[in-house]
């Protein structure tokens, strides 16, 4: 544990680093470069309902958890091996929000070392890295790199593909989310659509014979109202419904560990970054450390809502 928390320390500092400059860089790229602007520039948070889909709570939720319990569960570690009394721990659910704490003794922790509270507050954010890192592999190791179609996820009372269906192919055409958008097709008499459960046969109306239209106006003209990516195993076939939920569930769990990961480590005021900055510059000697860490703190808040303000201004409202 003690090798864990002083490494912890090396890459909390790391993680903050990486924060700062990919911030920065993400705001340059907003403002003196706008042709370069993509979805690799996007910056929200996540807020359930608003900026997260109702459909994606199962899993958020579950990824929380596992977030929540391994981050607060390494700072109780630690703060017992450094000798730190822990008034509580535990995990709570506020609405349908899970969170975890672990509540050292106040007065104990500030009259602790400056190390000491550097490597209580590090191992939070390491936890999560450690997380994150595991699932990505775990992902890497399950699936397949590429798209095997789109999962049907709504669709219209009247529509004859169901719910749970996986689009693989539509008259022989590849169906995934890059061919929606860029790929038209043009009407026979009959279309036909090759799904993993089923495949579906359409007759087409003879004055739309010989039309062109695009591949995502016709899955929609059939009835089905929402899609998202399906990405198969490596290795096996498997119930489609088991998969896509396997796959969003880790890719969920990913997202919201290293998102932690990073943003925890920033020396805003409530978050670890804060206090590992305070004992940092403790430990040097700096005397106004309460108005570094409220001057670093401001910096990081005004930086991170430029972020978010040019995302919203470039894309418009979107929920994942």
């Amino acid at each position: 544990w003690d090798a864990v928390s002083r490494a912890a320390i090396m890459v909390g500092a790391g993680l903050a680093a990486f924060a700062i400059y990919i911030l920065s860089s993400n705001l340059s790229t907003y403002l003196f470069r706008p042709e370069a602007v993509g979805p690799q520039n996007i910056v929200i948070p996540l807020i359930i309902g608003v900026t997260i889909r109702i459909e994606q709570i199962p899993y958020l939720l579950l990824a929380f958890g596992i977030v929540l319990i391994t981050h607060e569960g390494l700072h109780g570690i630690i703060a017992r091996r450094e000798g730190l009394p822990v008034k509580s721990a535990g995990i709570f659910l506020v609405f349908i929000l899970p969170g975890g704490f672990v509540e050292p003794d106040e007065e104990a922790f500030k009259k602790s070392s400056p190390g000491a509270r550097m490597r209580v507050a590090a191992v939070g954010s390491f936890a999560n890295l450690v997380v994150g890192v595991l699932v990505v592999l775990a992902m890497m190791g399950l699936f397949s790199p590429y798209e095997g179609g789109l999962m049907v996820v709504q669709t219209e009372n009247s529509s004859r593909i169901p719910v749970n269906e996986v689009l693989v192919k539509i008259d022989g055409v590849p169906v995934n989310s890059q061919t929606v958008r860029s790929i038209n097709i043009t009407l026979g008499e009959r279309v036909e659509v090759l799904g993993i459960l089923d495949t579906y046969k359409f007759n087409i109306r003879p004055e739309a014979v010989g039309m062109s239209i695009p591949l995502g106006t016709l899955i929609r003209s059939l009835g089905v109202t929402q899609v998202d990516s399906y990405i198969p195993l490596r290795w096996a076939v498997g119930d489609p419904t088991t998969v896509y939920t396997l796959y969003k569930s880790l890719f969920w769990l990913q997202l919201v560990a290293l998102g932690v990961a990073v943003f925890n480590m920033l020396p805003i005021h409530m978050l670890d970054g804060s206090i590992m900055l305070r004992a940092f510059l403790e430990r040097l000697g700096v005397k106004r450390v309460g108005e570094a860490t409220t001057l670093a703190t401001a910096a990081c808040l005004t930086l991170l809502a430029s972020n978010i303000f040019m995302t919203y201004r470039y894309f418009g409202f979107f929920q994942l």
